[in-house]
């Protein structure tokens, strides 16, 4: 389903400035400039368990994990992962990266059509991307497209136990990153 109601247009570098002085965040599509939806503190928990569960690892990699508040520009578009790694050369105070070895989004009932259509699509262009996971909000549930040797994409669903990231080489438990978080309470 294509995003609505877009705030207005700009060229990316407009975008960037418009960015820099607004206390909403946006993303960019295609020239096009959309608010984003807010969070809930079930969708924070998971985003930050995520993270903390992935930082450590990414830094021993020689990679920089990010969390919800920087953008990660793709051709047209410029998203704001819920968080992603990046082993790009690190720079003083930019407010985008152009690479991700793992990109992870938390799904809400406002999000996950664009989640698992327009930037999964996006998403996959990038060249050093090895993984896209799809936290559930609903459920005890992390699905994973993995980039194949060929690259091709594979597809699994994560119920119970835990699931191997590659980039930052670590896994993640499904019983610690959802730990007190009720079924249907992270979503929306």
């Amino acid at each position: 389903m294509p995003r609505q109601n877009p705030v207005g247009q700009a060229t990316f570098e407009e975008f960037l400035e418009l960015e820099a002085k607004s206390q909403t965040r946006h993303e960019f599509v295609d020239g096009f400039v959309f608010a984003m939806a807010g969070g809930t503190d079930y969708h924070n928990r998971l985003v930050t368990r995520f993270l903390l569960t992935i930082f450590n690892a990414g830094e021993e990699a020689g990679c920089e994990t990010f969390a919800e508040n920087m953008l990660l520009k793709v051709d047209s578009a410029a998203y704001y992962p819920d968080v992603f790694v990046t082993c790009e050369e690190p720079l003083e105070g930019v407010s985008f990266k152009k690479t991700a070895c793992l990109v992870v989004e938390v799904l809400s009932d406002s999000t996950e059509a664009i989640d698992r259509g327009e930037k999964l699509l996006a998403y996959q262009k990038l060249p050093g991307l090895q993984a896209y996971v799809l936290v559930s909000g609903l459920s005890k549930r992390l699905e994973i497209f993995r980039r194949m040797e060929d690259g091709g994409w594979r597809y699994e669903a994560v119920e119970e136990g835990a699931l191997w990231l590659p980039c930052v080489n670590v896994a993640v438990s499904l019983d610690g990153l959802y730990q007190g978080i009720p079924v249907g309470g992270a979503g929306a």
